[in-house]
């Protein structure tokens, strides 16, 4: 039930993106508003035009009737003095026939601006949504109050350009025998977008949650005081990519509602089979369609943070807490001959107060309390990445097996000698781990070799400080720890292999050159450990 429910949260937000129309219809409004003043006065005759998109467009989101999660039973615009009335009806989450969220009727105005596009705003929902089993009987509920919404929508572009929605008191509630419970006291998401010119835009989407928790069905509660996320989309061409965007979608529809349909007849003919879930034609359709996305966006980021999570048990004992953590995700050089992937994640303040970690002291102090990892793949042949996968991926979701398994091999086959004519280059940035007695921090760089016994070339320099401190304090724990006997042999071979040196604070700093070559034979200061 609770994923059914969470889902819910974010049905709004997918009625509004998918609710402005069709190009047709925001076309026509757009012609019309064009040769009037920027405060134009309504044209009832639009209103049948904008429901018919909006129609045609939620069936196209919503995919065949079958198969659907997401369902609306009518829509409705009404013309107003100076806007559209718009009403979704009879909205609900789940499979046909199964448990459902009955989210019902979604309301909003949208308001003509300028030449090109709307306003939407005025978003009414009921305050509560109740989750049905399919006999009808509610179990549960999520509930939310949306404090405010507006979206810049164009017409031309088919698209958001800006957007804000703000949310507050959201609940998901699990009400059958030991059921869980989610809140949040507050939700927000947003867009902005920067016209670069020339049809190329950045944009950039923020989505958070503050007073985030969770429990469990045994009395537990997981809290967050704060959820970040942020997605950026860099020097899009986003007219053209919406028109793509909007085609794959038209033709992943067709090619799902084909599949449902061969499978119905296989079932109804008795054959063990089904017939190809895609057509050699559609093949050829989707091959097209992801070939010529290339070019169309510079780059994409992901970040992800949050702040203050807790687990406290039913009697009010917390055996977890973690200050703060980040994701991070990053592509660059989607339009060019060469992209880049950067990735980073990363944790600060994690206590563990486990009995089973807080019985033995040396693994109190052994707990990364920090930590960081930083990874940037270069020299990535985006243009040809693109190519490839858009000459076999159709192949590999044919209903015929032996297809798919001949598509994937010749992929796999492609994609080496690509890599071996282009090779890529890994870096490992400033990376590290830090307890309270020992810290650790790598940095190295290495070439991506399909040839090479690990698939990568280089080195990884690594610097740990504190060993000597960790080394005294496991030796006496291991004379009753069997866990720390095996702490003890671990930083025994680090010691034996490390060269000490002193490091900026009169400290002692043990170094480690890791290198690995093709044969796969790994090297610690130059010492192998094939043999070891």
């Amino acid at each position: 039930m609770l994923k059914c429910n969470l889902a819910a949260s974010g049905v709004v937000a997918l009625l509004l993106l998918s609710a402005c129309g069709d190009e047709a219809a925001e076309q026509q409004q757009a012609q019309d508003n064009a040769a009037e003043s920027a405060v134009t006065a309504i044209d009832p005759a639009q209103a049948p035009v904008i429901q018919k998109g909006i129609e045609e467009y939620l069936a196209l989101m919503e995919g065949p009737a079958d198969q659907r999660v997401v369902h609306h039973k009518a829509v409705k615009v009404t013309p107003g003095s100076d806007a559209f009335d718009v009403a979704i009806e009879g909205v609900e989450i789940g499979s046909q026939g199964e448990d459902r969220l009955d989210v019902g009727t979604v309301t909003y105005r949208l308001t003509p601006k300028d030449a090109d596009g709307f306003v939407a705003s005025d978003l009414k929902h009921a305050a509560k949504f109740p989750f049905l089993k399919a006999d009808g009987k509610e179990e549960g509920y999520v509930s939310l109050t949306t404090k405010s919404f507006t979206g810049d929508w164009s017409s031309d572009l088919q698209s958001f350009l800006a957007l804000d929605w703000q949310a507050a008191d959201i609940v998901v509630k699990d009400e059958t025998a030991g059921g869980g419970d989610m809140r949040a006291a507050g939700m927000s998401a947003s867009l902005t977008s920067a016209d670069k010119g020339n049809g190329i835009f950045d944009q950039q989407g923020l989505f958070g949650v503050t007073g985030f928790s969770v429990k469990d069905t045994s009395g537990g509660t997981m809290e967050v005081a704060k959820l970040a996320g942020t997605f950026g989309i860099n020097a899009v061409k986003l007219k053209e990519y919406v028109a793509k965007a909007r085609e794959m979608q038209t033709l992943t529809a067709e090619i799902a509602e084909a599949a449902s349909k061969a499978e119905v007849q296989s079932s109804t003919e008795g054959e063990t089979m089904a017939s190809p879930a895609i057509t050699p034609e559609q093949a050829q359709k989707l091959g097209g369609i992801i070939k010529s996305m290339s070019g169309l966006i510079g780059g994409i980021t992901y970040a992800f943070d949050f702040e203050n999570v807790t687990y406290k048990e039913a009697d009010g004992s917390q055996p977890f807490s973690l200050k703060a953590g980040n994701f991070d995700l990053g592509f660059s050089g989607l339009d060019a001959e060469k992209a880049k992937v950067d990735f980073g994640i990363g944790h600060d303040g994690l206590a563990i107060n486990d009995p089973e970690v807080t019985a033995t002291p040396l693994l109190a102090k052994l707990m990364p309390a920090q930590g960081s990892l930083a990874l940037t793949l270069s020299d990535v042949p985006s243009k040809e990445l693109w190519t490839l996968i858009g000459d076999q991926f159709p192949t590999l979701i044919a209903g015929d097996q032996g297809q798919a398994e001949a598509a994937m091999n010749v992929m796999i086959m492609s994609l080496g000698e690509l890599l071996q004519k282009s090779p890529m280059k890994l870096d490992v940035g400033p990376s590290g781990l830090a307890a309270e007695i020992l810290q650790v921090a790598a940095q190295g760089a290495f070439d991506v070799r399909p040839e090479a016994m690990f698939g990568l070339i280089g080195a990884l320099d690594v610097d740990v400080h504190g060993l000597d401190e960790a080394m005294k304090m496991a030796t006496e724990a291991a004379q009753n720890s069997p866990e720390a006997a095996q702490v003890v042999g671990s930083l025994a071979m680090i010691q034996s292999l490390a060269k000490r040196e002193t490091s900026g604070d009169g400290k002692p700093v043990d170094k480690l050159k890791i290198e690995v070559d093709a044969t796969g034979d790994t090297k610690v200061n130059g010492v192998s450990l094939s043999g070891m």
